[in-house]
């Protein structure tokens, strides 16, 4: 046994407090190196703890990655105040894991020795809202989505070919409102808008005023209207906040900037005399001076910033830009700044890598962009970079990494602004995109469609990822149809949405099965990823093994199960969900 590998943090990911009054604790361990491991646990100050008895849960593997094995185990206790210890078996050996390490048998029986995991503050975060659990979402790019009146002097006409950050092509609010019949229709739940506030750049990620709406986008009471209006259709609203850094001409870096150490806004700002401008910035961008969100008066200031909109307009949250970057407690007091204003609102994190740190469901972000699972999205079914046997290693491990309450809220993308439109990193295979579409809306998370993928727009990276929307496109669009058929279904199967993830299949002809699982609901999720052809017995998972009749969503026909499997075409790009009648 590889005793290195035996790992359990007393936090996060490890262990965490269900809804329904159950906790879940999780090991892990190497790969393949386990058989059996059994969760020992017992009341802090129950007397059979002090005479060594514990109660016994065994604990199920739960996911595999490439290098390790998670096991888990939920129970509900008498007391919310627990301890627990592990016992680990690999058909040879039996060892012990508690706070102190791995022990023997007879070592853990020697007075004194046993420490088990202290779990005292067991209490389940606040729950977040459903609305922000699963569902569907949309990115737009305000500028380049779509303009309604008349194109301003200098304005690119819409089939324009210069896409740099000083190049506009006049999309505004109106433009999104007139489009809300097509969000509706596309079935998304959710609109997440990049930066709106006064700018001089197309992206708007360098504001100088936080309170104005830009006005070539339109007006504070044209987002209200376009905030109303996608409420009336059951969409939600979230805006970009860019509070890691602002623009040259923010009034209190003017200000700080020409008076110096005499301005009342100089600590607001990162001023150094060894940074290349003078002060710092973000990455190396001149135009874009780093914020100080540490001094008191600039957090007071934004985070007022963050309650005035959502009085405003009523919007339903922020995506945080830069968020690793800023003062930890700034993102502390701004979840409490906004769930003051709106009790569901919600704050999602624009980290590009594992974000433990920052997600934790309790006193930071709700969900971040989630990046990791993406890039394992790009490399396996755009680039070829990846087996079947490794994509399905990274997606476990991307469940392993938050709470499992939390996985339903991460914000899984195909593209965005800040990358390759996925149909041109997928060298303009239809297919590829067919088959990440269909995972992307079949796993955990909230998948969010950046405007016109579901077109089949392309673009490389930024700013040819930023092209004007191609309404041209949408008429007869397969692949718009495609889009909304797995929007539909997802939307009304909500095991899809919030159940939890389990790989059922990875088969050397490149089928692909998992299983998505809540309560007494469960739906089979298959995709042929490989290029044969022919006919396969595909085994029905344990929840679903005395179904006789299944019913399968793509094609919505009623398939028969034999012998607890059911019989596939298979197909290059072939797609099924299953569900039991």
């Amino acid at each position: 046994m590889n005793y290195a590998a035996l790992h359990h943090g007393g936090w996060l990911e490890y262990r965490e407090a269900l809804p329904d009054g159950r906790l879940r604790i999780r090991l892990r361990c190497a790969r393949e190196d386990v058989r059996r491991v059994c969760l020992l646990h017992q009341g802090i100050y129950e007397e059979e703890r002090f005479r060594r008895i514990f109660e016994e849960t065994p604990m199920a593997l739960a996911a595999r990655d490439r290098l390790h094995d998670w096991f888990q185990a939920d129970y509900l206790p008498k007391d919310p105040r627990q301890c627990y210890y592990f016992r680990i078996e690999d058909g040879e050996n039996t060892v012990y894991l508690d706070q102190d390490g791995v022990k023997t048998e007879q070592e853990i029986a020697l007075p004194l020795s046993l420490q088990p995991f202290p779990y005292a503050y067991v209490y389940p975060p606040r729950p977040l809202a459903p609305w922000a659990r699963g569902g569907v979402g949309y990115q737009i790019f305000p500028d380049r989505f779509r303009r309604v009146g008349e194109a301003a002097r200098g304005i690119q006409p819409w089939e324009g070919q210069r896409y740099d950050q000083r190049s506009f092509f006049g999309g505004n609010l109106r433009g999104i409102i007139e489009s809300i019949p097509y969000l509706k229709e596309l079935g998304i739940e959710l609109v997440y808008l990049t930066p709106i506030f006064l700018s001089d750049t197309a992206h708007r990620y360098n504001t100088f005023d936080y309170y104005q709406v830009d006005p070539m986008l339109g007006t504070a009471d044209d987002l209200k209207e376009l905030s109303q209006k996608l409420h009336a259709a059951g969409i939600r609203l979230i805006l970009d906040g860019v509070f890691n850094h602002c623009g040259l001409r923010f009034a209190p870096f003017v200000d700080a900037k020409r008076r110096g150490q005499d301005s009342e806004y100089y600590d607001w700002f990162l001023f150094d005399e060894k940074a290349q401008n003078g002060y710092r910035s973000f990455a190396y961008a001149r135009y874009m001076p780093k914020l100080n969100l540490e001094n008191p008066e600039a957090q007071a200031y934004f985070l007022q910033v963050a309650r005035y909109w959502i009085r405003q307009a009523d919007i339903d949250g922020w995506r945080l830009d830069v968020s690793p970057e800023v003062w930890p407690d700034f993102w502390r007091q701004f979840r409490k700044a906004i769930r003051q204003e709106k009790p569901d609102a919600v704050m999602i994190a624009e980290c590009w890598d594992e974000s433990r740190e920052w997600v934790s469901g309790r006193d930071m972000f709700d969900g971040t962009m989630h990046y990791v699972l993406s890039r394992a999205i790009w490399r396996f079914f755009a680039l070829g970079q990846m087996t079947l046997d490794d994509f399905d290693a990274a997606v476990n491990h991307a469940q392993m990494i938050y709470p499992s309450y939390l996985n339903d809220a991460q914000w899984t993308f195909l593209s965005s602004h800040d990358t390759c439109r996925f149909l041109s990193r997928a060298n303009g295979d239809g297919r590829a995109q067919r088959l990440a579409a269909f995972f992307q809306m079949t796993a955990p998370g909230v998948p969010i469609v950046y405007y016109g993928d579901e077109l089949g727009m392309t673009g490389g990276d930024d700013p040819e990822c930023r092209r004007p929307m191609a309404w041209e496109k949408a008429e007869g669009n397969a692949l718009l149809n495609y889009y909304q058929k797995l929007i539909a279904l997802r939307r009304s199967l909500p095991v899809l949405r919030t159940g939890a993830f389990r790989t059922h299949l990875c088969g050397a002809d490149g089928l692909y099965a998992y299983l998505r699982e809540e309560g007494k609901s469960a739906a089979l999720c298959v995709l042929c990823t490989g290029s044969e052809r022919g006919e396969r017995n595909l085994p029905l998972p344990e929840a679903m093994q005395k179904a006789k009749t299944l019913h399968e969503h793509m094609q919505g026909v009623d398939i028969e199960a034999t012998g607890g499997a059911v019989s596939l075409q298979l197909a290059p790009g072939g797609c099924w969900v299953f569900t039991a009648l």
